[in-house]
């Protein structure tokens, strides 16, 4: 299968890698070990992704010998950096990988880094980010995240016509789709249709205070249907016609 390619293992056959000086090789080394482990990282290979790495970085020991204790120190900055953002970007609770990532940056700074710890290093940064990786299971299956992920598409296209059908469509091509209207419900406590409509409102009356705009533009510009259909939502809501929204309101400045 295409996936289980590694790229780490055709580094030799590589003109250009052949041809560096022995510094460079071994950040080069590094580099596509770290970018090959990251692919068994984000499909939950922990264990394989780890096996990967410590057989690569064992073969080049004396290449890393190469690297001074500073360089080392930055390429497990880099891949702390990395294995944090992976996971801040595909798990819903991510206060718990900025919280790791604070802590080992904190550790490297003061321990020694010499080519002996540097593997041990590599393998426990690894796994207690996988542990964490573990908790949440696959990207994008928590409730919260597709409940950010409802807010951010809402607000996005809050001048479209939009409809639930359309947001529950767009979510559960990144998500997992059971239970998404009822998490998000649980969650903002109302409904994906009230909560458009409550984005769709505020906007309004953020434009009828900030703007001249026309009530009928600003109807058009939000996707209501027509006037008439947006000052019944607006007064529902507010409890005020836009144009008394406007003139009261402003009266008040």
């Amino acid at each position: 299968m295409g996936w289980d390619l590694q790229f780490t293992h055709y580094l030799d056959d590589m003109q250009t890698y052949r041809s560096r000086d022995q510094t460079a090789k071994a950040l080069i080394l590094l580099g596509y070990v770290e970018r090959d482990f990251i692919r068994f990282y984000r499909a939950g290979r922990i264990a394989e992704g780890i096996q990967f790495a410590k057989e690569n970085l064992a073969r080049s020991r004396l290449l890393l010998n190469e690297l001074p204790p500073q360089q080392k120190r930055a390429q497990l900055h880099g891949l702390v950096d990395i294995l944090a953002f992976e996971g801040v970007q595909n798990h819903a609770f991510i206060y718990e990988f900025i919280q790791l990532r604070d802590d080992y940056h904190r550790q490297i700074k003061t321990l020694p880094v010499t080519t002996a710890r540097y593997v041990p290093w590599i393998i426990e940064i690894v796994q207690d980010f996988g542990n964490l990786a573990a908790k949440d299971g696959l990207p994008y299956d928590d409730h919260l995240e597709s409940t950010l992920d409802i807010i951010y598409y809402v607000s996005a296209h809050l001048r479209d016509k939009l409809t639930v059908k359309q947001v529950v469509d767009h979510v559960n091509q990144r998500c997992n789709p059971v239970g998404v209207q009822r998490a998000f419900s649980d969650e903002m406590q109302m409904s994906i249709r009230d909560y458009i409509n409550v984005k769709k409102i505020r906007e309004a009356q953020r434009a009828l205070l900030t703007t001249t705009v026309s009530v009928k533009q600003i109807a058009q510009e939000l996707g209501f249907y027509d006037t008439s259909d947006f000052s019944k939502r607006f007064k529902r809501e507010i409890g005020q016609t836009p144009l008394e929204y406007r003139q009261i309101n402003s009266q008040k400045d």
